[in-house]
């Protein structure tokens, strides 16, 4: 362990009991911190203000048993591992903390120094091992679903979220709105600067992007220097006033490209539903894609939403 000090929180009620585990841990060779609290409401109120590194848990305490109070914190973040302690005869208690969530548990009759360092550091390091398992997990599920330029969703993700919030729209007759940005003569800065600064600048971008949505709008970039923003709850108006939010933050940007200071611009295309018939991935994602070579073909850096042609398909 690299830690010179670990954080005890014993939960007894027991005075004696307290002064045993006490009396263990100071014989110890790793240096231990005690704090003793008397029951689980004490020690909810000691997690919110301070952080331990184990918790050592009585069986018997007044008003919620410890069983039960182990039942309720298991498998909530940020909870240090639990040793149960028991009474002589408790194995039936000390197998139901194993399934309840403590890492192990002791008997108070056999507890020494040896044996309950032991357990607690052998505790940690289960802890230690599952930490680094669900990390790695979360950036592999991260990696799944993300660009990993720009550090938005990725395109795979989009097509899933677009089936989910167009089934999530019909159920409930809710609006929703899609948006596509693409920058305009993006491909000069990559011509200029080189395509590392182009991507640079991407990153920048990306950030102002996910700083202009909303937590429930998704924002993924869609290929090159081409974004789509799915904005659920949201009507037409609503997704002008994004848009245009989004394409004044990106011109007001300072953006950098290796010592050389530019400016860039978008152009955002908005399409939102009329109908339950146009609640289609594939009639969001081209329509909004229309509306955005609109924005191209009539000057750029502007906000355009989809209007039916007068000849084709409505």
């Amino acid at each position: 362990m690299t830690k010179t000090t670990l954080r005890v929180l014993v939960v007894e009620d027991n005075p004696g009991d307290v002064g045993l585990v006490r009396a263990a841990l100071e014989e110890s060779t790793v240096i231990f911190e005690v704090d003793n609290v008397t029951s689980a409401r004490s020690c909810r109120r000691a997690l919110e203000t301070e952080r331990y590194d184990i918790i050592l848990l009585d069986y018997s305490l007044p008003g919620e048993n410890g069983l039960d109070f182990l039942r309720s914190i298991s498998g909530k973040k940020n909870v240090p591992p639990v040793i149960m302690l028991t009474g002589q005869g408790d194995e039936l208690i000390a197998k139901d903390a194993i399934r309840g969530g403590a890492r192990d548990y002791c008997a108070k009759g056999r507890i020494n120094s040896t044996t309950l360092t032991r357990a607690i550091l052998e505790a940690l390091e289960v802890a230690r091992l599952e930490a680094e398992e669900e990390r790695q997990r979360e950036e592999t599920d991260k990696r799944a679903v993300t660009d990993p330029l720009t550090g938005l969703y990725n395109r795979n993700y989009l097509g899933d979220a677009l089936e989910k919030e167009c089934r999530r729209a019909k159920r409930y007759g809710s609006p929703l709105s899609c948006l596509m940005l693409d920058l305009d003569n993006f491909k000069e800065v990559n011509d200029r600067h080189g395509h590392l600064e182009g991507d640079s600048v991407l990153r920048q971008l990306a950030i102002a992007i996910g700083n202009s949505v909303r937590e429930i709008d998704i924002a993924a970039r869609y290929g090159g220097d081409e974004f789509c923003i799915l904005a659920p709850e949201t009507g037409l108006e609503g997704a002008m006033q994004l848009a245009e939010r989004l394409r004044f933050a990106i011109a007001a940007m300072e953006l950098h490209a290796g010592r050389h200071r530019i400016a860039i611009t978008a152009s955002i295309g908005v399409f939102s539903p009329a109908t339950m018939n146009q609640l289609r991935p594939t009639t969001l994602l081209d329509r909004a894609d229309a509306a955005l070579r609109k924005a191209k073909l009539t000057g750029k850096n502007q906000v355009c939403d989809y209007t039916i042609p007068s000849i084709g398909v409505a």
